[in-house]
C-alpha cells in the first residue's frame, strides 16, 4: 500500500521554532511586519524626508532582506455582529433605524465591493550550512538535501540576523513606520492564509501551533 504524503511535504517550510522559519534548503528566516504610511497625506518637506530615510536605509544595509506586501480580503463579519448587538441594545427608535441604515450599507459595500487590507514584510534570511547532500546517485533518484540539525540553525540565526533585524528597526523607525518580529503563532497565521487563500480574514483563523503537527490531512466522513 503507497504511503499517503503529508501535507508538510507539499510545502517548502521545514519547521517554525523560535519565531524563526526553516525551510527544506537550510535557509533561516526571520520576518518582520511593518506598520504603514500613507504617504499623499504628508507635507512636500515630509515626503522630501521620508523619501531621503528609505534611501538611507537601502545604502545602509550591505545584506539581503525582502520587502513584500500581500493584499488579503477582511471579513467584516463580526463587526457586523458587534454592530448588530449594539442596535439590539437600543430603545431609541431612531438611534435603532440609523444602526440598521448603516449596517445594510456595510453589507451592500461588501457585497458589491472586496474590501481588501495590506500588511507590509520584511524577510531577512540566513543560509545555513547544516543540510545533508544525499549524493549523485540519490540525487539522481529524487533525494532532496535535508536539514539536520534545526536547533544549531536557529541558534546561528540569531547571532547572524538579530543584530540586522535590530538595524532595520532602526532605520524604518527614522522613517515613522514601526517594525516588529512575528512570533511563532503570527508565521503560522500567516502561511496558514498563504497555503490556503479561500479562507476569508486571516482575523478568523484560531490556530495554535501545536494545531499543526497532524501529518495527514483526513477527510470528513459524512
Amino acid at each position: 500500500m503507497a504511503k499517503t504524503p503529508s501535507t508538510q511535504e507539499h510545502l517548502n517550510i521545514e519547521e517554525i521554532v523560535d519565531d524563526f522559519v526553516i525551510l527544506k534548503n537550510g535557509v533561516a528566516a526571520l520576518i518582520l511586519e511593518t506598520s504603514a504610511l500613507n504617504f499623499d497625506l504628508l507635507s512636500e518637506e515630509e515626503q522630501d524626508a521620508r523619501i531621503i530615510a528609505f534611501a538611507n536605509l537601502l545604502n545602509g544595509v550591505d545584506y539581503p532582506f525582502q520587502i513584500s506586501i500581500r493584499t488579503v480580503r477582511t471579513d467584516v463579519s463580526e463587526y457586523i455582529k458587534k454592530l448588530t448587538d449594539y442596535k439590539n441594545k437600543q430603545v431609541s427608535k431612531a438611534l435603532i433605524r440609523q444602526m440598521e441604515i448603516y449596517i445594510q450599507f456595510i453589507k451592500n459595500l461588501t457585497t458589491k465591493n472586496e474590501i481588501l487590507d495590506k500588511r507590509f514584510f520584511v524577510t531577512i534570511p540566513y543560509k545555513s550550512l547544516l543540510v545533508s547532500d544525499p549524493g549523485l546517485i540519490k540525487k539522481l533518484l529524487g533525494a532532496k538535501p535535508e536539514v539536520t540539525n534545526v536547533d544549531k540553525i536557529v541558534e546561528r540565526a540569531k547571532v547572524e540576523l538579530y543584530p540586522k533585524r535590530d538595524n532595520i528597526v532602526r532605520l524604518f523607525k527614522k522613517m515613522g513606520i514601526t517594525a516588529r518580529q512575528l512570533t511563532n503563532n503570527e508565521l503560522l497565521m500567516l502561511f496558514y492564509e498563504v497555503y490556503d487563500p479561500d479562507k476569508i480574514g486571516y482575523q478568523r483563523i484560531g490556530l495554535n501551533i501545536r494545531d499543526y503537527t497532524s501529518g495527514i490531512v483526513q477527510p470528513s466522513v459524512q
